[in-house]
């Protein structure tokens, strides 16, 4: 808003005539008609007075004008020069802040859309681990197979006799993890061991990767978003 249009918006809102407003300013009537249709440029002195007609700050009325024409028609005038360079300052600083918070936003939003597509935070499988029971010392990993051990040249009959023996032994125990360790792989017990055998692999979905990715894409949007407003009306 222009001055002009600002006395004239006040002078309404107050019920006071021209040359009412103008007896209170203290100045010529003809004088604030000018004024109010933007034909002079007053002093500083001349705000100050028309401010304390409405019992106004001559800072909170220079404050409701816009900022270009501040720049355009009165930053000759020290004191309102003074308070623009202010402006400016606050304005730099908050221009700095959203440009801060809308770049980390659409970093932080890269960040959790590339993590909800990333299969080690968020594995689309469970891998099934059995081990059919405790393996002695000297014993093969495949100590519980079902058939013959060709590793130590086992005949059918040792077969049959080792698998007799397993029966009484057997302490199935089952592990579920997300984690792909193998086809196999052995865990100690103390003097034994336990060999692990992957048997089933099984798909599954977590919806923490599309909160992921949808929470991403919108911190993505809204920083671009952002960065455009800035760039745009604040730079």
């Amino acid at each position: 808003m222009k001055l002009g249009e600002k006395i004239k918006q006040l002078r309404n809102d107050a019920g006071l005539t021209q040359p009412e407003l103008a007896d209170k300013a203290q100045i010529e009537q003809s004088y604030l008609s000018k004024l109010e249709n933007e034909k002079g440029t007053p002093s500083f002195e001349v705000i100050s007075k028309i401010a304390a007609a409405f019992n106004m700050e001559t800072m909170a009325l220079v404050d409701s004008l816009d900022m270009k024409y501040l720049h355009e028609s009165f930053a000759h005038l020290p004191e309102i020069a003074i308070k623009l360079e202010e402006r400016k300052l606050l304005h730099r600083a908050k221009f700095r802040r959203g440009y801060i918070l809308s770049a980390f936003l659409v970093v932080f939003g890269i960040a959790m859309v590339i993590l909800g597509e990333s299969n080690t935070i968020f594995p689309e499988s469970v891998y099934e681990y059995k081990s059919m029971g405790l393996i002695k010392k000297g014993e093969l990993n495949n100590h519980y197979y079902l058939h013959q051990l060709r590793e130590i040249a086992e005949t059918r009959e040792q077969s049959i006799e080792r698998m007799k023996k397993n029966i009484p032994r057997i302490n199935e125990e089952l592990l579920l993890t997300r984690s792909y360790k193998g086809e196999g792989f052995v865990e100690g017990y103390g003097p034994q061991r336990r060999y692990f055998e992957l048997t089933n692999v099984r798909p599954v979905e977590s919806p923490w990767k599309d909160l992921y990715k949808i929470f991403g894409f919108i911190m993505l949007a809204s920083g671009c978003f952002g960065l455009g407003y800035l760039l745009k009306f604040m730079k």
